[in-house]
């Protein structure tokens, strides 16, 4: 779907099909042949500067949508439907006055593809929350699904913060343009910083919860070592006793005596209750 708008003295050319590309670009006065490069090869935020044309190339957690602005001509380049296509969609039907300006309306949809990275991490960051909660109040190692779906939060939580990175790398370039204000470009900068900070602080709460279910195995295990040392202890030592008792020795107390075998047995017996109570009393069993 294509759509050529005419807001002030901006031309607007929105498009969803990227089929020939290059043509339907370089028809509108844009340099096609390279921003369609620019979109094949290029999966990182980052902005170009290609015969006068600025290429704000904008990907965040699988969502593409490239600006390319020449003078007073804008065209606007998506796959599908993102979340920032549809507020710029949104902003032409209403007819937004910072349309007029390609300088003014790159730094709004800037704003707006930050704006929307944060309120993504703001959820991921309330479900991380309320599984760290739930974890701190009831430690278990049962959890291992829940552990894992936490696992790939992290890796989408570094691949946010990478992402970030390199569009740190788009505003200090931007700076080096006359198409947006110093305080405009302060103000981009404070808000990458900000979701940034926002980033590291959901990563510190996933790794919290790893940090949780690590020290419950360990919990775990060491219980389970306790136990096998203590029954270790009780059977060695049953085992020495019963040892002595088949030595081949002529006279050994009580080898004689009509209930012998019984004592032996009943004070075995006796020994393992009393072993295990006192392994179970210090937390072993």
């Amino acid at each position: 779907m294509a759509r050529r708008r005419k807001l002030g003295e901006a031309i607007y050319y929105i498009t969803t099909k990227t089929d020939n590309l290059a043509e339907k670009l370089t028809k509108i006065g844009l340099p096609g042949e390279q921003i369609e490069q620019i979109w094949i090869e290029e999966d990182v935020p980052d902005v170009y500067f290609v015969d006068g044309a600025i290429i704000a190339d904008l990907n965040f957690m699988d969502e593409s949508t490239l600006i390319a602005i020449k003078k007073n001509t804008v065209a606007v380049v998506a796959e599908e439907e993102t979340e920032l296509l549809r507020w710029i969609k949104n902003s032409i039907k209403r007819r937004r006055k910072f349309l007029q300006n390609p300088g003014t309306f790159l730094y709004r949809a800037i704003k707006k593809q930050l704006d929307i990275i944060h309120d993504r991490v703001s959820e991921i960051h309330k479900a991380v929350t309320r599984v760290e909660k739930t974890m701190a109040k009831n430690l278990r190692t049962t959890d291992t699904e829940m552990v894992l779906n936490v696992y790939d939060v992290l890796l989408q939580l570094h691949d946010v913060r990478r992402e970030l990175a390199y569009f740190w790398k788009v505003v200090m370039k931007l700076r080096k343009t006359p198409i947006l204000k110093p305080e405009e470009i302060e103000d981009i900068k404070g808000d990458v910083h900000e979701v940034l900070s926002f980033v590291g602080l959901t990563i510190k709460s996933a790794n919290s919860i790893l940090d949780l279910h690590d020290r419950a195995l360990s919990m775990e295990l060491n219980l389970l070592i306790k136990r096998l040392t203590a029954i270790s202890i009780i059977l060695a030592v049953i085992t020495i006793i019963t040892g002595i008792y088949g030595m081949n020795f002529r006279y050994i107390p009580l080898a004689n005596h009509p209930y012998g075998f019984w004592i032996i047995n009943g004070f075995l017996v006796l020994l393992y209750v009393g072993m295990w109570w006192w392994f179970r009393r210090i937390g072993w069993m």
